[in-house]
């Protein structure tokens, strides 16, 4: 079974509470997110985390599983071509 690894679950965290922050509550985030609000609360105070729920965040953040896990980028920078605006 693959595991995230630290910086991962760093990230997955970040995305967690970005997005109760996004949906208001964290009964909300739970109940699109198809889990328990306490589960999510677990995660946020930094208890656990899997790629299950990474995917998860991923979905109602309409974005990939890349974009949860991996590295930010700079804001000014394309997602795509990581060109810088201009």
């Amino acid at each position: 079974m693959l595991r995230l690894t630290d910086a991962e679950r760093m990230r997955l965290r970040a995305a967690i509470r970005n997005l109760r922050a996004l949906y208001g509550t964290w009964a909300c985030l739970a109940e699109v997110m198809g889990v328990s609000a306490g589960t999510l609360q677990q995660l946020a105070s930094g208890n656990g985390g899997s790629h299950a729920m990474a995917l998860r965040a991923a979905k109602v953040a309409g974005t990939t599983l890349e974009r949860i896990l991996g590295r930010p980028a700079a804001a000014e920078r394309c997602p795509h071509c990581g060109r810088g605006a201009s």
